[in-house]
């Protein structure tokens, strides 16, 4: 089974430490102004409650009762798709048959690909968390599907990195490598294709064997090309060993990776240097100053939380019916376009129902830890 953000494959990566902290931050906010005439809005959150990936569910649920809790405002309703199909199916129609107004969750695509056509049928509006599938676009459209999306779409992972790079190593020589697998290979192509958009070329490519002991070999076929910085489309172990046995052998090397450089500890220590982008974990999302963008940021930690999104997402939700009449609906493209306030600062969506913004950061290993890059060219333009 595929969840559709790779590091909520890793669910016991703190994810539950933070959750504690973030949520009794997410319960001093101030509540929205009219949140009166919303007070018979009855919202679905489809959410895995149960078994592995219970994790992502419990992140859900906890941001969406904080923010009712705030807003005082709206009847939640709880459904459990364990991440599978069926259950999907069946959150979708019990949500059908509960009459809800809104739907927010389906954080797997293998639950989301057979609750939509259901929501879709009744015109019930979907808020989605966490799928970054692209085919879903295509299915959107011929579906005529009323789903916005409050989660990055695959290619803004390729496209954060990409941007940084383009800055930080347009003087240098640079490789390109990947570890074969699918989500590697196509990382490093992505970022290929970007880079080469801007006429920069690597002096390296090659594809090498993940999961050895020592990549003495591949380092020095690296020098031999003279790259000396490398984007490794692969795993944190594998980076770990790279950057360790380049130091070992004198050979300066800079890292940069995907969401894959996020792992646990026994993957091994990324070098100091080393680059990667992730979405942050805002797990003090009050205590930090807000970006130019107006988004809550947090300085220390990355990561792929649930709960502020959750919570974000309902604030959307309860905008969405401000001052309406949840019985008489609305027209779902009047939302693409329209600017919503959130604890993750303004949220827009473009015609596809996708953020406008890419949400992913740029993060630089410092004494073995991740911190949110000084220069950041991860957050792309509200739209």
């Amino acid at each position: 089974m595929a969840v559709s953000l790779p590091i909520a494959k890793k669910a016991a990566f703190g994810i539950r430490a933070m959750t504690g902290l973030l949520l009794a931050a997410l319960l001093t906010l101030p509540a929205t102004s009219g949140s009166r005439a919303q007070s018979e809005l009855r919202i679905g959150i489809s959410a895995p409650l149960s078994d592995y990936f219970s994790v992502i569910g419990d992140q859900i649920e906890a941001g969406a009762r904080a923010a009712r809790d705030v807003e005082g405002t709206g009847s939640l309703e709880f459904f459990d798709d364990a991440c599978e199909p069926k259950g999907g199916a069946r959150t979708a129609e019990a949500m059908v048959a509960a009459g809800v107004a809104v739907a927010i969750g389906y954080p797997c695509i293998e639950s989301f690909d057979e609750a939509m056509p259901i929501l879709a049928d009744a015109d019930t509006p979907l808020i989605l968390l966490g799928v970054q599938s692209e085919a879903i676009a295509v299915e959107r459209r011929k579906g005529n599907w009323p789903v916005l999306r409050l989660a990055p779409k695959s290619a803004d992972e390729a496209d954060a990195i990409a941007d940084y790079m383009k800055r930080a190593w347009r003087e240098v020589n640079f490789a390109i490598i990947d570890d074969g697998t699918l989500y590697g290979r196509e990382l490093a192509e992505a970022v290929r294709f970007r880079m080469e958009e801007d006429n920069l070329k690597p002096v390296f490519t090659d594809t090498y064997r993940p999961q050895l002991d020592n990549q003495v070999a591949l380092i020095r076929r690296l020098r031999k090309a003279g790259a000396t910085h490398v984007f490794v489309g692969g795993d944190a172990s594998d980076a770990a060993i790279i950057g360790a046995d380049a130091a070992r052998i004198g050979i300066p090397l800079t890292l940069a990776g995907g969401t894959a450089f996020l792992a646990p500890a026994s993957a091994g220590t990324l070098a100091d240097g080393t680059t990667l982008v992730a979405l942050p974990a805002w797990p003090d999302v009050m205590d930090k100053p807000s970006d130019e963008d107006g988004m809550a940021v947090s300085a220390a930690h990355p990561g792929n939380n649930y709960l502020v999104p959750a919570y974000a997402a309902l604030q959307i939700a309860l905008a969405i019916f401000e001052g309406k009449d949840p019985a008489e609906g609305f027209f779902f493209g009047d939302l693409l376009g329209r600017t919503f306030d959130t604890v993750l600062g303004p949220i827009s969506f473009d015609g596809n129902g996708d953020v406008s913004r890419n949400l992913f950061r740029i993060f630089v290993m410092e004494d073995g830890k991740p911190v949110l890059a000084e220069t950041d060219s991860s957050i792309g333009s509200i739209q």
